[in-house]
């Protein structure tokens, strides 16, 4: 599929400038003569004279790096070459701004600086003859920049870029950059050229060619055992043991991040009375059924148990990754899934009444204490569940990636998208700790309400929350935010295919709940611009 987006004229002047006007007697009014005649070094590509002073030469084969970069004494490296056009060479002679490379494999990243041409595909035979290969090489050019890692080539741009204006465009022409599969910074893309922040450049004849993307890795899992569970209540003190006998006292669990569950207080055993225990702690938003009740201490009755501790909640599926990803430096970043939250910890058990010793029945023999049995306490409530995490991204597959404020344009070349990974599953929650029994109310010697009555036992702690799956990788033949992108006649820019999204944990197939998005497969797509930074 070829695509016609733009078809514009374009200049390739990029190097050498232009000489000074040249007048003849055939010029009757010099204000007339206005266009001078251009620099031997201006012209096409393809038929442009390879001369010295036209521009640095390289060569992978017969080069070294410590030539001066003529025809006769090539460097070996392309990024040397690069600063030597940029800069000049060390003899003094002005920048030629153009490197003019054999074919040939170059397994380096590239960093051009916006004005400096990339020239690729020269012959290099033994005749000294660097001109273009032929006319019809298109994208099958025999200069190869394929590094083990990394992005092939950069385009810089602003402060970077080797002067300001209509000159600081780039030609690249006649090479193939390759990326290998999952090369970029991240480990897990493939982006075969980046234009970096103002960088402007024209990709004429080339072939541009991303690798795949790698699969995100599954989200961690939570612990397969459960969480911690509660504390068992303790045991009120029995009846004749003291005219006001103690309420056991509570029990506490501290759970993640501080939280405490807190098994309530047993009731105090009196001689006319008991007390009343205590609620359980945390108390939920909504109490169905007295969960976690204090239990009430005799009188004309005898006590009651303290209610079990309300179970915490479970937590929900978190959500699988939904963003597009942002670009930037060193290429695209995607979106994991989100983390499971942890399930709620269980409330404590209300702590057990106490029970009374002064009744016509007193049980307790004469000479000891009076009073009635203790209540017991709440035993306190389990712990949540931790939260699985979120499955990581796919990485994508990128033949261009133009930045803010940069200008590409593509002639008569093909730039092509690989498979973008697949997002990685989301990790599975841990099930919440159970919550014990609550202490046993303190005996009595005969009648019910002297005795003291037990606690509540804890609520279980909720199961932690399955994670999201991470988003699928895209592949896209060009990725741009807010950047002016035009292809020109027989400029082929094409998609491979796209990663899937993972799973959410626990998910199938069949039901894929908590799953991030698939990526996108495009010949071009527009990345919004990320939010700018708030001040200071």
């Amino acid at each position: 599929m070829r695509l016609l987006l733009a078809v514009s004229t374009v200049s390739t002047v990029g190097a050498g400038g232009l000489s000074g006007c040249a007048y003849d007697d055939s010029c009757y009014d010099r204000r007339l003569c206005l266009t001078p005649p251009t620099s031997l070094c201006d012209g096409d590509p393809k038929t442009a004279p390879a001369l010295d002073e036209c521009g640095v030469f390289v060569s992978a084969s017969s080069g070294d790096d410590s030539n001066p970069g003529t025809k006769g004494a090539p460097v070996k490296s392309l990024q040397h070459a690069i600063g030597l056009a940029a800069s000049g060479r060390d003899h003094g002679e002005a920048p030629t701004r153009r490197v003019l490379a054999c074919g040939g494999t170059f397994e380096e990243e590239i960093s051009l600086p916006s004005g400096v041409d990339l020239w690729g595909s020269r012959l290099c035979n033994d005749g000294g003859d660097w001109s273009y290969e032929w006319s019809g090489i298109g994208p099958n050019a025999s200069t190869v920049i394929a590094p083990p890692v990394g992005i092939p080539v950069r385009v810089l741009g602003g402060d970077d870029a080797v002067n300001a204006g209509d000159d600081a465009m780039s030609v690249i022409f006649g090479v193939r950059a390759v990326a290998a599969d999952a090369s970029a910074s991240d480990r897990k893309s493939s982006i075969a050229m980046l234009l970096s922040y103002g960088a402007r450049a024209i990709v004429r004849e080339s072939e541009i060619l991303a690798g795949d993307g790698k699969d995100g890795e599954p989200g961690e899992d939570a612990p397969s055992y459960r969480a911690n569970a509660g504390a068992l209540g303790n045991d009120g003190v029995d009846a004749c043991t003291a005219n006001m006998a103690p309420g056991a006292l509570p029990v506490v669990t501290v759970c993640g991040e501080g939280i405490e569950s807190t098994g309530g207080q047993g009731g105090d055993g009196g001689l006319a009375t008991g007390d009343d225990g205590t609620s359980g702690l945390p108390e939920p938003v909504e109490i169905p059924d007295n969960h976690g009740s204090a239990g009430t201490g005799a009188s004309s009755m005898p006590c009651t148990v303290g209610g079990r501790g309300a179970d915490g909640s479970d937590a929900e599926r978190a959500a699988g990754a939904a963003s597009a990803g942002l670009l930037g430096v060193e290429g695209w970043v995607g979106a994991r899934g989100k983390d499971g939250k942890p399930g709620g910890v269980g409330q404590g058990g209300g702590g057990g009444g106490g029970g009374k010793g002064r009744d016509p029945m007193n049980a307790c023999p004469a000479g000891r204490p009076q009073g009635g049995a203790a209540g017991g306490s709440g035993g306190s409530g389990g712990c949540g569940g931790k939260g699985g995490k979120g499955g990581d991204y796919g990485g994508a597959s990128i033949g261009i990636v133009a930045l803010q404020g940069s200008d590409l344009t593509v002639e008569d070349s093909k730039v092509l998208g690989a498979k973008g990974g697949n997002g990685g599953v989301g990790g599975t929650g841990q099930w919440g700790g159970l919550g014990p029994d609550g202490g046993h109310g303190g005996h009595s010697l005969g009648p019910d309400w002297s005795r003291g009555c037990a606690g509540g036992g804890g609520g279980n702690g909720g199961r932690g929350g399955d994670a999201g799956g991470g988003l699928g990788g895209h592949s896209l033949g060009i990725g741009s935010v807010s950047a002016t992108v035009t292809l020109g006649y027989k400029a082929t820019v094409l998609p491979g295919q796209a990663g899937t999204g993972g799973l959410g944990g626990n998910s199938t197939p069949e039901r894929p709940l908590g799953k991030g998005n698939d990526g996108t497969a495009q010949f071009w797509y527009r990345f919004d611009a990320p939010d700018p930074e708030p001040p200071q």
